[in-house]
C-alpha cells in the first residue's frame, strides 16, 4: 500500500501501467510544486523510501528558500550535465599535476559525457549513477578507472549541489551519487574518500583501490 504524505509534500507513483506497480522493478516517479509554485516531475527512484526521501527534502527546501533564489537554482539545474562539467574543470585550479589533469578529462570526456551529458544536473538520480555504473561495467571499463570516474562524477555533482543547481547529497541516498548498492552490485557509491593507505585522494588520482568493489 502507498503511504500517505503529508499535504503539500507532493505525490510519488509509477507510470508503467503494471498489474502490481509495487511489485514491479520500473522507477517511481515524484510530483510536486517548486517554491515558485510551478507543478514540476522527476523520475529514477528506485524505491518508495527514495522517493519519499526525496520529496521531504525538496519540501523542506520549498519552506526555506526565497522565491529569487529558487529561480536562480533551477535555471542552474536545467544544464546539461557537459554544460556544468565544461563550467567545472577550468575551476579546477588545484589540479597542477598533469597526469591529474589528464585522468580528469578523460573521465569527462570519454566517459562521463558521452553516457550522462544529455542529462539535466536536476534529473541525474540514484538510479540513473547506478545505470551509468553497470554501462561501464558492462563495456569493460577497468575496476580501478570505474572508481576514478565516478570519483570524478561525484565531484562535479557535489559542486553543482554546493551551488544550489543539483538537489541531492553526493553520496547520500539521494538524487545525484547517492546509490545504495543492492546485493549483487558494485558499492562503488560507497567509496570513502581516503585512499588505502588513509590520505585524502582528489578526483582522478592515480589511486587504484577497488574501493570494496564485489570480488570477481
Amino acid at each position: 500500500m502507498a503511504r500517505q504524505l503529508a499535504r503539500g509534500m507532493g505525490s510519488f507513483f509509477k507510470d508503467c501501467g503494471c498489474a502490481k506497480p509495487t511489485r514491479c522493478p520500473h522507477p517511481y516517479m515524484i510530483r510536486f510544486r517548486d517554491a515558485l509554485g510551478k507543478q514540476r516531475e522527476e523520475s529514477g527512484y528506485g524505491t518508495q523510501d527514495d522517493a519519499i526521501e526525496r520529496l521531504t527534502q525538496l519540501y523542506a527546501e520549498k519552506k526555506t528558500t526565497a522565491p529569487s533564489v529558487a529561480a536562480a537554482r533551477r535555471e542552474l539545474g536545467q544544464q546539461t550535465v557537459e554544460e556544468y562539467a565544461k563550467q567545472w574543470r577550468p575551476r579546477q585550479r588545484k589540479m597542477t599535476d598533469y597526469s591529474t589533469g589528464w585522468h580528469v578529462d578523460s573521465s569527462i570526456n570519454v566517459h562521463i559525457v558521452p553516457r550522462l551529458g544529455s542529462r539535466k544536473l536536476n534529473s541525474v538520480t540514484p538510479l540513473v549513477v547506478e545505470r551509468f555504473l553497470d554501462e561501464m561495467e558492462s563495456d569493460g571499463v577497468g575496476r580501478g578507472n570505474q572508481v576514478n570516474i565516478f570519483r570524478v562524477l561525484k565531484t562535479i555533482l557535489r559542486d553543482a549541489y554546493a551551488k544550489g543547481g543539483h538537489g541531492g547529497r553526493p553520496g547520500e541516498g539521494s538524487p545525484g551519487t547517492g546509490v545504495r548498492p543492492r546485493a549483487g552490485r558494485h558499492p562503488i557509491p560507497r567509496l570513502r574518500e581516503e585512499g588505502t593507505d588513509g590520505r585524502r585522494r582528489g578526483p582522478g588520482t592515480g589511486d587504484r583501490h577497488d574501493g570494496g568493489m564485489r570480488p570477481a
